[in-house]
C-alpha cells in the first residue's frame, strides 16, 4: 500500500511517498478496535496496530464517509520511495 505522508515544518512541508508492507497491514486482524465519537448509525472505529509491545501505527475507519486513516506510523517498518520539500511562502 502506498501512502503520501506530510510532515509539517515551520518553513513548509516535507512529503514522503511511503510503501507500507502488506505483512504490517495484516497485523490489523489482531487489533482491538473500539467505537469512537457519538454519531448514530454508522460508527467510526479505531485501534492501535501492535508489533509485539511496539505500536506500529493507529488506524481509524471513519463511519461518516468510509475513509481509512493511518496515524503515527513508525517509518522504520516501511520503505520511503521518494521525499521532497514544499516551502510555504
Amino acid at each position: 500500500m502506498l501512502m503520501l505522508r506530510a510532515i509539517w515544518k515551520p518553513d513548509g512541508f516535507d512529503y514522503q511517498l511511503v510503501e507500507i508492507p502488506f505483512d504490517l497491514l495484516k497485523q490489523m486482524r489482531n487489533a482491538q478496535f473500539s467505537e469512537l465519537g457519538n454519531r448514530t448509525g454508522r460508527r467510526s472505529v479505531g485501534g492501535d496496530i501492535m508489533l509485539g509491545t511496539e505500536r506500529a501505527f493507529h488506524v481509524h475507519f471513519d463511519g461518516a464517509d468510509g475513509k481509512c486513516q493511518i496515524r503515527e506510523l513508525l517509518i522504520q517498518h516501511c520503505q520511503i520511495l521518494r521525499e521532497w520539500n514544499q516551502p510555504v511562502v
